[in-house]
């Protein structure tokens, strides 16, 4: 379960970024110009969105044995706004009807097949599990990214038939837990793809399908009644 949790948290810490805005980059090594309108798209983004609705295909390769495993779902996102919280929620599908709902700090792992769930915090989940960095936090993460990585343009690529920019983060320390994460950026500033490069050599591969912008979530969507008889577990 440990490793699996550990996942999770990277997972979805690294959603939460690339809905995020972001301040000008420090110490990136791009041009100015094209960097900072690329990321200024993506803070024109952040300020439009009030809600996301997507896919996801989320494909973990492990480098030792060069295996796949590819994970299929849906996710749900809504931006913190005045008092009220941040939520996210994925429902995984394939090959297993897992959720992960995370209200503001609040986050939960329900594993359905074994009745059993995770309750934690955020930030209690990644601490010591991210090189000591918390990487990403809910509405605020990439702006914590900009002052622990270089972010560099890349080159413009066309995925799924659209065209994107290639954005890469690399981490100013040796102390993290990835080596690089590329982020193609559609045209209007949002993620469509996003790739982490972990130091061991593991990558994984998140890719966000037939996005929904704007469309009424209800608040309701994102709680999660777990049903009696659930064990409740929390530490990883």
């Amino acid at each position: 379960m440990k490793k699996v949790l550990i996942t999770l948290i990277l997972s979805v810490t690294g959603l939460l970024m690339l809905f995020i805005g972001t301040d000008r980059p420090a110490a990136a090594t791009s041009p100015p110009q094209l960097l900072t309108g690329i990321l200024n798209k993506m803070e024109k983004a952040h300020q439009e969105m009030k809600s996301l609705k997507a896919e996801l295909v989320q494909e973990k390769t492990n480098s030792q044995i060069g295996i796949t495993d590819t994970l299929l779902g849906s996710i749900l996102y809504k931006p913190a706004e005045g008092k009220t919280k941040g939520k996210l929620r994925i429902d995984y599908s394939k090959p297993n009807q897992d959720i992960v709902a995370l209200i503001g700090e609040n986050l939960i792992y329900y594993q359905p097949r074994i009745n059993q769930a995770f309750k934690t915090t955020l930030a209690k989940a990644s601490k010591g599990k991210l090189g000591g960095n918390p990487l990403l936090v809910l509405d605020g993460s990439l702006k914590s990214m900009v002052s622990s990585c270089n972010i560099d343009y890349l080159k413009d690529e066309t995925i799924n038939g659209q065209p994107s920019s290639i954005l890469r983060l690399t981490p100013k320390s040796n102390n993290e837990s990835f080596n690089t994460i590329d982020i193609w950026v559609l045209q209007n500033g949002l993620p469509s793809q996003w790739k982490v490069i972990e130091r061991n050599g593991d990558q994984t591969v998140y890719t966000l399908k037939n996005l929904q912008l704007n469309s009424n979530i209800p608040d309701s969507a994102f709680n999660l009644s777990l049903p009696n008889g659930t064990k409740i577990v929390d530490k990883i």
